[in-house]
């Protein structure tokens, strides 16, 4: 029963610090990660170079992340409470176990310091009436010493049981305080991030024409870049899905950025960013990204065409097997049709600092979202 206990508190004791270190390793790194960037690349924007509805899309996917960080953090505090909750039932669970113990440790002592004398043990097992009953005084004395000193190590070990409890109790109630700093810096940063949001949409609807104007345009360069997309598909059709789309599938959720910045409008139908009454519909998502960033294959592939869209700058279009990833809004290419790329291979600069990326499996798009990691 003593063993089985021990064996159960230090189970306990070393899942308490692998949920320390997984808490160490949390999911708040990634979305801080990405707020940062979206941070950091506001800060780098000039209105000269960048429009400012971009901007205005930028600051919106701040306010998204920096709520999500409020949400995480949230969830980490409560976690926490629950962890620290959990720990001080365990430790009084074991400072009742150590009270009992001790009570038995002092009667042990005390029946030890009477029979302390070997003549005594002597006398005690030769006044048995039987050779039995002398074998059983024996052995139950034999025992009683073994358990003394066992319940000595079992009262060490338990001590030492609580003491590191109480450390981690204190680790985990100084994390608690930090994450309630930041969950009120980030409260505080969020309000200003609205406020600036706010004054942004009200300049921008001043330019509604504009706006709709630009919507119109872009849908005519979608429009062009989908049609472009289908037909050099059809004519590279495979029957059979080859190995490297079986590899290419692989990666689903694990494929790099094609380059390095915020996702500024997502996969699909959605409502326009300032134009409420407006839906816009992308075949893929756009990325703003920072100051001489470079536009990067995700995975390796055979370059199966390169685009000049009206009015939408220049196209790439990397097959890979039966998989097809297509890189927009290119101001400069530095590839060629027919040349065979690696991973991680620059295939041109982006435009205005945005970047279209498509995904489509034979004449299916894809969210590509879902894709990059």
């Amino acid at each position: 029963m003593i063993k089985k206990l021990f064996t159960y508190t230090f189970l306990i004791l070393i899942l308490t610090f692998f949920s320390a270190e997984i808490f160490a390793q949390s999911k708040l790194s990634k979305v801080e990660k990405d707020l940062k960037a979206a941070k950091t690349l506001l800060k780098s924007l000039d209105k000269k170079s960048i429009r400012t509805l971009t901007r205005y899309k930028i600051r919106q996917k701040q306010i998204e992340l920096q709520e999500i960080l409020i949400q995480k953090i949230n969830k980490e505090i409560e976690l926490l409470d629950n962890k620290i909750l959990k720990n001080i039932q365990q430790k009084e669970k074991y400072q009742n176990e150590i009270n009992r113990l001790k009570k038995e440790y002092e009667e042990l002592i005390l029946y030890a310091y009477k029979t302390r004398k070997t003549r005594d043990k002597t006398m005690y097992i030769f006044s048995s009436k039987t050779f039995n009953q002398a074998y059983k005084r024996f052995v139950y004395l034999q025992y009683l010493t073994e358990y003394l000193e066992q319940t000595t190590k079992d009262l060490e070990i338990l001590t030492d049981s609580i003491s590191i409890i109480n450390d981690n109790l204190l680790e985990q109630k100084n994390t608690k305080l930090i994450l309630k700093e930041k969950q009120t810096d980030e409260l505080i940063q969020l309000n200003q991030s609205k406020s600036i949001l706010s004054k942004f949409l009200k300049s921008l609807q001043t330019k509604k024409s504009q706006l709709l104007a630009d919507v119109k345009l872009k849908e005519k360069i979608a429009s062009s870049l989908r049609k472009s997309i289908k037909k050099n598909i059809a004519s590279n059709k495979n029957v059979k899905k080859s190995k490297i789309s079986k590899r290419f599938e692989k990666k689903r959720g694990k494929l790099p950025f094609p380059a390095k910045g915020i996702i500024t409008s997502s996969f699909g139908k959605h409502t326009h960013s300032v134009l409420k009454n407006v839906q816009v519909n992308n075949d893929g998502i756009e990325i703003a990204t920072a100051k001489g960033e470079k536009v990067k294959s995700v995975y390796a592939g055979i370059i199966s065409q390169v685009l000049k869209i009206p009015g939408g700058h220049n196209a790439v279009i990397i097959k890979h097997g039966q998989y097809y990833t297509v890189y927009s809004n290119l101001a400069e290419v530095f590839v060629n049709k027919g040349e065979k790329v690696k991973a991680g291979k620059i295939v041109g600069i982006p435009s205005s600092r945005i970047i279209s990326f498509q995904i489509w499996y034979l004449n299916n798009k894809l969210n590509p979202q879902k894709w990059l990691r």
